[in-house]
């Protein structure tokens, strides 16, 4: 069995090589073509237009002097660009040996990232495209993790370390300007272990869909985390103790409408509340007061936790439940499915019969 490398995993790049001579761009596809995704221009125009629609290009590789708009004229227009991926996207100039270095001092002032002078050795132009190619890569994988770093995975929401550092920022002008800060955390007890036992991919659609319900629950000011396997902390600006309790009907999620229930078991699952109200004239570190909260090592006065269950629906006959499933409303009946296999068994058994 052959091993498997990484450039059988990974997708062949694609470089745009671009320049006016025929015979430089046939050199280009004999010398790139079998290792990467080779797309020719002949012009600056034509490679724009290409940067524009082809979001798959990673390396642009441009000859500096051609007829019309130089190689000069589209690495300034690259890195003017107002899309990310285009600003920062790895040229490479192609230039004649006759070219003065002062040229090329000045293609680096104007955001070059490298050069590569004709005629050019095979494996130069490979090195060079396998180069940028990985840089280019790492630099988008680093700006994933820059985006994603704050969230938690599974529900979309800000995960504990972010809700940190959004405390911390929301202590600090509470305190400025004199106003109320409040923590209100919800745990949803039972969540863990019951999720686990329904697994993929039913855990993560039940996870994803508490976090759009909790998010679309709260106040323009409001922001709401995940800091627990089943916690959630709800950040309240300008909000006092008084103010928290009479959100907290608002921020209560419909267990019953997110479905969380599977192989005809409903999930027992329970919803607590406390309330946390910052307090503004003492030590403020923000991970010591969320671990506070989230232990539940806070004021013995706040708001007493609320138990709520999922209420129980009615079990739909089965014209209904087939209405349900035709509008896509299939999950409403997991709840439902052993009452309506009881009710379905006599039918089954006479079509056995038959």
């Amino acid at each position: 069995m052959n091993a498997v490398t990484h450039e059988n995993v990974l997708p062949r790049a694609r470089i745009l090589f671009v320049d006016d001579s025929r015979l430089m761009r046939m050199c280009a596809r004999k010398i790139l073509g079998s290792t990467h995704d080779l797309v020719l221009a002949e012009s600056a125009e034509e490679a724009w237009q290409l940067l524009e629609e082809d979001e798959r290009i990673q390396v642009l590789f441009t000859d500096l002097q051609m007829p019309g708009r130089s190689g000069f004229d589209l690495l300034d227009q690259v890195r003017a660009s107002a899309s990310r991926r285009l600003a920062e996207l790895p040229v490479v100039l192609v230039t004649g040996t006759e070219e003065r270095e002062e040229m090329r001092k000045v293609a680096l002032e104007r955001g070059a990232t490298d050069f590569i002078t004709k005629p050019f050795q095979a494996s130069e132009l490979t090195a060079r495209a396998k180069a940028h190619v990985d840089s280019g890569r790492s630099r988008r994988e680093l700006r994933v993790l820059e985006r994603d770093h704050h969230l938690d995975r599974t529900t979309g929401l800000g995960n504990r370390a972010y809700c940190e550092q959004r405390l911390a920022q929301a202590i600090s002008f509470a305190a400025r300007h004199e106003q109320s800060l409040t923590l209100m955390h919800l745990r949803l007890d039972g969540l863990a272990q019951l999720l686990a036992d329904l697994g993929d991919p039913y855990a993560g659609r039940a996870q994803r869909r508490i976090g759009q319900t909790l998010a679309r629950s709260i106040r323009k000011e409001d922001t709401v985390f995940r800091t627990g396997e089943e916690s959630f902390t709800f950040l309240l600006p300008a909000t006092d103790r008084t103010g928290a309790g009479t959100l907290q009907d608002r921020f209560l999620p419909d267990l019953d409408a997110l479905g969380l229930s599977g192989n005809g078991h409903s999930l027992e699952v329970t919803c607590r509340f406390h309330v946390q109200p910052i307090p503004l004239d003492g030590p403020n570190d923000a991970a010591s007061l969320l671990n506070e909260g989230l232990s539940g090592k806070v004021d013995a006065e706040a708001i007493a936790p609320d138990e709520v269950r999922p209420p129980e629906t009615p079990v739909p006959g089965i014209e209904e439940a087939l209405q349900m499933i035709e509008r896509g409303e299939s999950e409403r009946l997991h709840p439902h499915l052993p009452q309506l296999r009881e009710r379905l068994q006599p039918l089954l058994a006479l079509l056995d019969a038959r």
